[in-house]
């Protein structure tokens, strides 16, 4: 029983260390990544996707979400960054991202037709893939 106990708890450790170990590399490959380019102000953000033909509320709320959901108040976001590549936003991640930009944005919950109509003209998620779908659950 005790030594149960014991290889429960050493693999628990140990997996607990691996994603402590992965974070670190993470966060040091983000921060190369930031260093490596000019720093994005909300409002150039926000104006590059207006530029795009996006509603700016949209793309205000969009911003604040991604910057509230990734907890990296130092890094410039860009809207063409790769959210699941560059953020480590994982799958079922990226649905509540959306379900709460949706409610925010008082729009109903996107359904799977609504992301399949979406993937076929958008293959990164990004601010834009997040935008199209909002503008089409708007429409």
């Amino acid at each position: 029983m005790n030594k149960t106990i014991i290889i429960i708890g050493t693999i628990i450790f140990f997996f607990s260390l691996l994603g402590y170990i992965q974070n670190i590399r993470n966060k040091k490959r983000l921060q190369k990544l930031n260093e490596s380019r000019p720093n994005l102000t909300r409002t150039e953000y926000i104006n590059r996707l207006v530029k795009k033909g996006f509603d700016k509320q949209h793309a205000e709320v969009v911003h604040n979400e991604i910057r509230e959901f990734i907890q990296m108040d130092e890094f410039s976001i860009y809207p063409e960054d790769d959210i699941h590549k560059i953020y480590g936003i994982e799958d079922l991640d990226d649905i509540e991202l959306i379900d709460k930009i949706c409610e925010k944005l008082n729009l109903r919950k996107a359904e799977q037709k609504d992301l399949d109509e979406v993937n076929k003209e958008i293959k990164l998620f990004n601010a834009e893939y997040i935008l199209t779908l909002t503008k089409n659950l708007a429409e």
